[in-house]
């Protein structure tokens, strides 16, 4: 019976510790997660409203406050790549003007990037598209 419980006074405090060990980290698991996700649905509405800057696409009042609401959220959830990137590509935006096309290319490229700096935010950091690669389409 001596022995027994000197086992468990060896062993009881190993378990516990191991138990905490894991809850620890399953819970810091748990928060990556959950902000991992709350970044890809801002990141989703992003992609979906910066295209309001190319021409050629039917932009509304909802589509710009979207926007407006999109980016703040940015602010609390993106990287600092990410927002350098969107920063950049609205910079460009106050110098573009409607209609050059060669402009216009350069506002598409630098909305690729953006996308593209998203989606090495959320794990895809060996991607091999480039901002060339994405296609814009208009109706």
């Amino acid at each position: 019976m001596n022995i027994i419980n000197q086992v468990l006074l060896l062993i009881g405090p190993s378990v516990l510790f191991g138990y905490l060990l894991k809850y620890y980290l399953d819970s810091k698991q748990s928060k990556k997660l959950e902000e991992r996700n709350k970044r890809r649905i801002v990141y989703e509405d992003l992609a979906e409203t910066l295209g309001i800057f190319i021409s050629g696409r039917i932009v509304s009042i909802e589509r710009k406050n979207k926007f407006l609401e999109t980016y703040a959220k940015c602010w609390l959830w993106a990287s600092d790549e990410v927002i350098k990137e969107i920063n950049d590509f609205l910079d460009f935006q106050v110098v573009i003007t409607k209609g050059d096309e060669i402009q216009n290319q350069d506002a598409k490229e630098k909305y690729a990037a953006c996308v593209i700096a998203m989606r090495k935010d959320l794990g895809f950091s060996k991607t091999l598209v480039k901002t060339k690669d994405y296609k814009f389409v208009s109706f």
